[in-house]
């Protein structure tokens, strides 16, 4: 067995010194009380809750009135659209009634011959053109949208405007229950 060193003599764990050390030093220091004051802003808890609270008001406040000026400049351009459209169908029942009168008269010979060397002219023009269009139609699948991505309708504005009204009753319902 191997001679302990003289450091390992002076550090050997004695039971009795521990429990005097123990009984020495056994006052518990405790819990800091909570409901003080925050050292960075001097605030009490309360008053950081309060003022959370003033600032949440506000925010949702804030919220509220720029969606309420959204759904307001969303109605006044879908009233616009709308008469917009109104005013279009008028002028386009009336073009609508003038195709339909003449294409009621029957053609004559001299405008039926004028018309098929018109479209034989304009065959030869373009066969190639005509050719790519007939294997673009052929290769396309059926079922596709022509509307474009960048053109929004009156129902698209009406969708948003629904979106933002519930927005704002969530909004209003969250500053209630603050």
């Amino acid at each position: 067995m191997l001679t302990p060193t003289e450091f390992e003599l002076q550090h050997v764990y004695d039971p009795v010194a521990a429990r005097e050390y123990y009984l020495r030093t056994r006052k518990l220091k405790g819990r800091q009380p909570g409901a003080g004051d925050d050292p960075r802003t001097g605030l009490t808890r309360g008053q950081i809750a309060s003022n959370a609270k003033t600032r949440q008001r506000k925010e949702l406040a804030a919220r509220i009135q720029s969606l309420s000026k959204k759904l307001d400049r969303l109605e006044a351009k879908i009233r616009e659209m709308e008469s917009k459209a109104k005013s279009e169908d008028r002028k386009g029942e009336a073009k609508k009634e003038r195709a339909a009168k003449e294409a009621d008269k029957p053609k004559t010979a001299a405008e039926k011959a004028e018309a098929a060397r018109e479209s034989e002219k304009y065959r030869d023009k373009n066969k190639q053109k005509l050719k790519n269009q007939a294997k673009q139609a052929s290769s396309k699948s059926g079922g596709g949208s022509s509307k474009k991505s960048g053109t929004k309708t009156v129902t698209d504005f009406k969708a948003l405007a629904t979106k933002v009204k519930g927005q704002i009753a969530v909004a209003k319902q969250k500053l209630a229950a603050l």
